[in-house]
């Protein structure tokens, strides 16, 4: 009855519209109250030695730097950079812009790691200039929402860093098995786009000249080479996740402030101020997730899924087909974190146990919760690009519905062809 009160408060405050960390934590906070009036109340001490245990971990620090790096890129010029040499690659493609947004985002999510970062950097350029061509808004947003999904699946990623934390999975493994995977979505997504602009005639961008293709490759040259620095410094074994998150900052900062002239003290505190403040934002969520997860726990809520999966069938492919299905409902309503400290530590036993790797099922469950980015009501991808265009949320997820049903097809691939996930891993890596 108190897991079950503990449930009906979250999803009620979320739809609400509470801010997710208050509304775990007020959801647990009521859980342990109530229990006091049980034969086995839990310690109010406890919530307060949970939400420490939550952040308590060394590779967590990666995820302010990134975020920090995620800043620098647009204080820098960095996203501008990209997306210009991205235009004059495939701007003359069927999709124009919108194409330019997908090619986008698949190179920044080699910096900074975060689908929401990614989306609001080239949402706030592109979404613009994408609706002066002449580009439906509700459909420049739903591109670029879309698209930005890919940024934690490219290496580096801020919610492997915490996948890894909650699972004890290799860091470096997860990230070589997201670059197969990533690079699928990207092509899904560029073909999607590719598709819908040639049937509803958008219009293209004209074909850059040699000369302009050569400018715009040069101008971005730097900030095209900064995922392969801290991707490569993390898996050669030159630094830890965090180191290259950090390796991340410091190139970003370096571009800014000596190439390209354009950063001041100022603008870094200020990113530095707004980094703080998201990371925060994170930090409290992982924070309250933990103590709900571990009271999920002492509920045996893991149990209860377990069985009832295992009570449909025990055969690995319909498990994985159900476990997907979970996900893919939860991430409609909730937002990652929760999710992930909830039905990591109960489902990832479960497919062990049944010889699917960790790794291969890491990717599949980071893919689950990225496509529940574009799907409302919780969708923050959809939250972000309505913010940046002005378009009602129901409205861009119309428009992303392709995408959506694309993501989906390269889910169930990587779900039941292993070697898409799990080939660089082996590859570059020892088998475990």
């Amino acid at each position: 009855m108190l897991l079950v009160t503990m449930l009906v408060a979250l999803f009620v405050f979320t739809l609400l519209g509470m801010e997710l960390a208050w509304a775990i934590g007020i959801a647990s906070f009521a859980y342990i109250t109530l229990s006091q009036f049980t034969d086995e109340p839990t310690r109010y001490v406890l919530f307060a030695q949970q939400m420490t245990v939550g952040i308590d971990g060394f590779v967590l620090l990666a995820i302010p730097l990134f975020i920090f790096a995620g800043e620098l890129m647009n204080v820098a010029g960095v996203t501008q950079r990209i997306v210009g040499a991205a235009a004059a690659l495939v701007g003359h493609f069927h999709g124009g812009l919108a194409n330019v947004g997908v090619v986008a985002n698949y190179i920044m999510s080699g910096i900074s790691g975060s689908a929401l970062a990614d989306a609001a950097a080239t949402g706030t350029v592109l979404v613009p200039e994408m609706t002066k061509r002449g580009f439906p808004p509700a459909f420049a947003s739903a591109v670029i929402a879309a698209a930005a999904t890919v940024g934690p699946i490219i290496p580096p990623s801020i919610v492997f860093v915490l996948l890894s934390a909650i699972v004890e999975v290799s860091v470096g493994r997860l990230f070589m098995a997201g670059i197969i995977p990533g690079t699928i979505m990207f092509v899904a997504m560029f073909i999607v786009t590719w598709w819908i602009c040639r049937k509803r005639a958008y219009p293209r961008e004209p074909r850059a000249s040699t000369a302009e293709l050569r400018r715009a490759l040069l101008d971005g040259a730097l900030a095209l080479v900064a995922p392969v620095i801290v991707v490569g410094s993390i898996v050669g074994g030159i630094a830890t996740p965090t180191e290259g998150a950090a390796v991340a900052v410091a190139y970003t900062a370096l571009l800014g402030i000596v190439v390209y002239r354009n950063v001041a003290w100022r603008d870094i505190l200020a990113a530095a101020g707004s980094s703080a403040i998201a990371s925060s934002v994170i930090m409290l969520t992982v924070a309250t997730s933990q103590i709900f997860a571990w009271l999920a726990v002492q509920e045996r809520l893991g149990e209860l899924l377990v069985g009832g999966m295992l009570a449909i069938s025990g055969e690995p492919w319909v498990l994985l087909a159900l476990a997907n299905l979970l996900m893919l409902v939860l991430g409609m309503f909730m937002e990652i974190v929760p999710i992930m400290l909830v039905l990591a530590p109960i489902l990832f036993p479960l497919f062990e146990g049944y010889g699917i790797s960790a790794v291969q099922f890491g990717v599949v469950m980071v893919l689950n919760l990225m496509i529940g980015m574009i799907t409302p009501p919780v969708g923050l991808n959809l939250f972000v690009l309505s913010a940046i265009s002005g378009v009602e949320v129901m409205a861009i997820f119309r428009q992303a519905v392709p995408y959506f049903f694309a993501l989906v097809m390269v889910l169930v691939a990587i779900t039941y062809v292993p070697p898409l996930t799990l080939f660089l891993p082996d590859l570059v890596y020892a088998k475990p």
